[in-house]
């Protein structure tokens, strides 16, 4: 075989043989299309699945009647007292006077020269802080007011330390509980001179401790003390927030309410409708003419076509709250309609959603559960995809074997043309030679 094929008679082997190659790789051609198609529907799927999870989780702020007891708590004095609902509260109003805040213990020292030179007390001298019933000691005697500062805060006692100057040569030691209330209230003990020299003194402006608590009154009977100004307690449903004494009694009022469920609706709607924009964005490319897809939009389409049974309220229908279907499968909501139902029948309204079993979208909650869960639907097809990959992988690997020994034969076989012809040329240049000569000596 010449090395270089196509020299000897002029051929071009390697034009040829590249042609044919053409024709024969239009069978691997396809299987690589193919697969190509089934990567982008994997990644579809992927698509697919991420855009029903996103819609799943919009759900579950409707999808529980719990998540529809949703509750307003307005003051008629913010600056004094602000209150937040939980899904426990009571439509009404109440009463509250906030008598006093609750304070964090505070202990102020005699005055000292200053915070770094002179020592307070002896040496082995302690100080001993009980917060709440846990007593920690501190070996501060013989130390200056800033290393006294500096021991106490580095432990871990339920208090602060700080100073404060008020002159040159007056320095004050101030302990502050961490915490307030007269549960957190700070008690001190001193062994040696230490305790008389610090002289600590409690410096709040209470008679007792016992003030260091908040104190309300409740509808003008109910008297109520807590060691905090945040109060969840108290009132069943409700966490009141104090922030300055009244001089009456502010009204509190609780409603449910009504924006915050129709956000949360409109929320479930948009969601909704960017699910379907994306099944219709796949369904007319990567995935168009797919069953499976098809499939799971009329598996979601069976849910909101399917009247729930057994509900106790006014309503069966989402259009009677004010959430209809369009012509193109997405859904409208028209709040005026579902302020109108929350208004007259809040417990109904509620069922159509989430009632157990048959609310809308606790079935379609479960629906999707169900799509998604491990060998689902979609599960299902993308194993099959992935078969049909393998599958493929394995016949394009092997076509290419093939391919590469069709080459080899055919390279080879040109090549022996090429030589053959090259041989031809030869004989015919020698032939006609010597024609031309026998020629000659006839014409002598």
């Amino acid at each position: 075989m010449i090395s270089s094929p196509g020299i000897g008679s002029g051929l071009d082997v390697q034009s040829i043989v590249r042609q044919l190659m053409s024709l024969e790789r239009r069978p691997l051609q396809a299987m690589q299309t193919s697969l190509s198609t089934l990567d982008t529907q994997l990644s579809a799927y992927g698509r697919f699945r991420s855009a029903l999870s996103t819609f799943q989780s919009a759900l579950s702020d409707l999808k529980s009647i719990d998540a529809f007891q949703i509750y307003s708590a307005t003051s008629t004095d913010a600056d004094a007292i602000t209150a937040v609902a939980n899904s426990s509260a009571a439509v009404g109003s109440l009463d509250v006077q906030v008598n006093r805040l609750a304070q964090n213990h505070k202990q102020g020292s005699l005055a000292q020269p200053d915070t770094g030179t002179t020592a307070i007390g002896g040496a082995g001298d302690q100080m001993t802080i009980t917060v709440d019933g846990n007593p920690v000691t501190f070996d501060v005697g013989g130390m200056t007011l800033s290393q006294i500062r500096d021991a106490i805060n580095d432990g871990d006692a339920g208090v602060t330390a700080t100073i404060v100057s008020e002159t040159a040569t007056s320095h004050r030691l101030v302990l502050t509980s961490i915490e307030s209330g007269a549960a957190q209230a700070m008690d001190l003990a001193f062994t040696g001179s230490l305790g008389t020299e610090l002289g600590m003194t409690t410096i709040n402006n209470v008679a007792t401790l016992a003030e260091l608590d908040s104190e309300i009154i409740v509808d003008n009977v109910y008297t109520i003390t807590r060691g905090s100004n945040s109060i969840n307690d108290a009132i069943g449903g409700l966490t009141l927030n104090l922030k300055a004494p009244t001089a009456s009694a502010e009204t509190l009022t609780i409603a449910r309410d009504t924006e915050e469920v129709t956000a949360s609706v409109q929320s479930f709607v948009d969601a909704y409708n960017e699910l379907r924009t994306t099944m219709k964005a796949l369904g007319d490319k990567e995935l168009k003419s797919d069953s499976t897809l098809r499939s799971i939009d009329s598996s979601l389409r069976s849910v909101l076509n399917t009247v729930p049974t057994g509900l106790t309220g006014s309503f069966n229908y989402l259009s009677q709250i004010g959430v209809t279907i369009q012509r193109d499968g997405t859904m409208q909501l028209d709040s005026s309609d579902l302020e109108d139902a929350i208004a007259s029948d809040f417990t109904g309204l509620a069922e159509v959603f989430a009632h157990d079993n048959q609310g809308y979208l606790f079935r379609l909650d479960a629906r999707i559960s169900t799509i998604l869960q491990a060998d689902g639907l979609i599960d299902g097809r993308e194993d099959g995809i992935n078969a049909n990959k393998k599958t493929l992988n394995s016949r394009i690997e092997n076509l290419e074997y093939r391919l590469s020994l069709v080459e080899t034969r055919y390279l080879s076989q040109f090549n022996s043309l090429d030589t053959m012809l090259s041989q031809l040329q030869s004989t015919s240049a020698f032939l006609t030679q010597q024609l031309s000569v026998l020629n000659q000596q006839q014409q002598r």
